[in-house]
Parts: structure tokens; sequence; C-alpha cells
């Protein structure tokens, strides 16, 4: 019974790790696309803004340069802000996964060690239960054995009883046939 609650254990234990393997698997895939994406969507505003900027100087308004400058400053800011926010995020997940996978190896590790140890005391239960019925056997066989020699004992005394109550008879009869 102990042996099959273990088990069941380990197979709990195995289910719920690639079930968290995937769960983590899927958010660093997630949040990778998300991050590009978002990177991309920057990093295009920000050409938009180098573009504008281009326009504007060779308009040669100085307010419109001054305002296209400001965008160029705001876009490459997001996007550089927001390339090191993926970067964190994907050395974050990096970092969990690591230790999910350390988590991991424990858990199997001590699974493994008391897979083990059931197995060890499996093994002993039944080498404990097979002695103990081998000398069960002897004890019963010893005692049969016994047994038998008794009745055998029995059985002569009764038989050598039996022969001395017929010549005990016999002579008797033969006495009374004398004596007739």
């Amino acid at each position: 019974m102990k042996k099959i609650i273990l088990s069941l254990a380990v197979v709990a234990l195995l289910f719920t790790t690639s079930c968290k393997n995937e769960t983590t698997e899927e958010a660093k895939t997630e949040m990778t696309t998300e991050g590009s994406e978002n990177l991309a969507e920057l990093e295009a505003a920000y050409n938009d803004a180098v573009v504008k900027l281009e326009e504007a100087k060779k308009s040669g308004d100085r307010e419109a340069e001054k305002l296209a400058q400001e965008a160029v400053d705001q876009a490459k800011a997001s996007w550089e802000a927001a390339a090191n926010a993926t970067i964190e995020v994907n050395s974050d997940l990096q970092e969990g996964l690591e230790e999910t996978k350390s988590d991991l190896k424990e858990a199997k590790e001590n699974a493994e060690a008391q897979i083990d140890k059931s197995a060890s005391e499996a093994k002993e239960a039944i080498n404990t239960a097979k002695n103990d019925a081998v000398n069960s056997a002897n004890v019963a066989k010893d005692n049969a054995v016994e047994s038998a020699k008794k009745a055998k004992a029995d059985a002569e005394a009764a038989a050598a009883k039996a022969k001395e109550d017929v010549k005990k008879g016999y002579n008797n009869s033969l006495e009374k046939m004398k004596v007739n």
C-alpha cells in the first residue's frame, strides 16, 4: 500500500513538473514575442521621428526642428527603455527557469531516494515474510514428524498389548478346556 501511494505521488510530481515546464516555456515565449512586437513598434516610431527631424531640418523651420528633435529623443528613450525592460524580463525568466529546473531536479532526486527506500523496505519485508514462512514450515514439519513417531509408538504399544491380551485369552481358554 505504501509503495502504491509513493508511486502515485511520484506520478503526480512528474505531472506537475511537466505542467510547470510547459507554463514557463509558454510564458517565456509569450513575453519574448510581446516584447519583440513592442520593440519593433518603438523602433519604427523612432525611425519615423528621425525621418521627420530630417524633413524639419531641410525645411529650415527651427520650431518644427526643435519639436522633431524632442520626438526623436523621446522615441529613442522609449525604445531603449523597452529594450532594457525586455532584456531584464528575459533575464528574470531565465533565472526563474533555472530555479525551477533546480527545484525539479531536487524533487526528482528526493522522489528517487524515496522510491529506493521503499523498494528496500519492501524487499526487507518480503525476505522477513519468506524467512518466517520457512521457519513456520520447519516447525510444522518437526511437529508432524514428532506426532507420527508418537502415533507409531502408540500403535506398536497398542499392538503389543492386544497381542498380549490375545495370548492371555488363548491361555485362559486352554486352561478352561483342560479343566473340563
